[in-house]
């Protein structure tokens, strides 16, 4: 199901049909784009290992993150393979992560410290690219352009889009009941969602295969 498709069922539903309707069709897709960025933030986001690397110099240990990143799942080094440690900053004493100024070979990105930044752990005496694999908030969708999120997750959408409508402070729209029912209606589905998805991604790591 697509915005527009969404934006139309949203429509028939609160009977908002009439010209001029009570909502905008860019004020239906904010809050369209609100909902599926709330879902993700909600059920960990979505999974992306190929959109994301940093590009590491020597002598540098801060790096921005985008902002559209919620969760880093793991990082590695493009030219071998090889993993580069992912903490937080509250890992880093039990890690022996010390900034002392030491140079090296990259082992560790450190998260937590400063927001939306990294910091490269010894301090980097290469050049190397990083690959990360994130959880991540969905890209902006206006008329026409299908959610990121799974399919069976579309509808779901409309529950926020439905507080956030009647949360609107206007003589006709304000209900605040339906509001609160709305979003209940919403963080109870992102619950359920949140435990499928875990049991999903468990069963795939807990795959294991015998010898011929």
């Amino acid at each position: 199901m697509d915005a527009t498709e969404l934006l139309n069922l949203f429509r028939v539903e609160l009977r908002d049909q009439e010209q001029p309707p009570l909502y905008a069709d860019e004020t239906i897709y904010a809050y369209i784009n609100a909902a599926q960025a709330e879902f993700c933030r909600l059920t960990e986001g979505i999974e992306d290992g190929r959109s994301y690397k940093l590009s590491v110099v020597p002598g540098t240990e801060w790096y921005p993150l985008n902002k559209r990143i919620l969760k880093l799942r793991k990082a590695y080094r493009a030219d071998t393979g090889r993993p580069v440690e992912v903490l937080n900053q509250e890992r880093t004493e039990q890690r022996g992560v010390r900034f002392d100024g030491r140079t090296g070979a990259l082992k560790a990105l450190v998260a937590g410290i400063e927001k939306s930044m990294l910091r490269a752990w010894p301090v980097p005496d290469e050049a190397v690219e990083v690959v990360l694999d994130v959880f991540r908030l969905p890209k902006p969708i206006g008329e026409g352009d299908t959610p990121e999120i799974d399919e069976h997750h579309h509808m779901a959408l409309l529950h926020w889009v439905k507080h956030l409508a009647y949360g609107t402070h206007d003589a006709e729209t304000f209900d605040r009941q339906k509001a609160s029912e709305y979003e209940a209606k919403f963080t109870a589905y992102c619950a359920r969602a949140k435990t499928e998805q875990g049991r999903a991604r468990r069963q795939v790591g807990d795959v294991q295969y015998g010898g011929l």
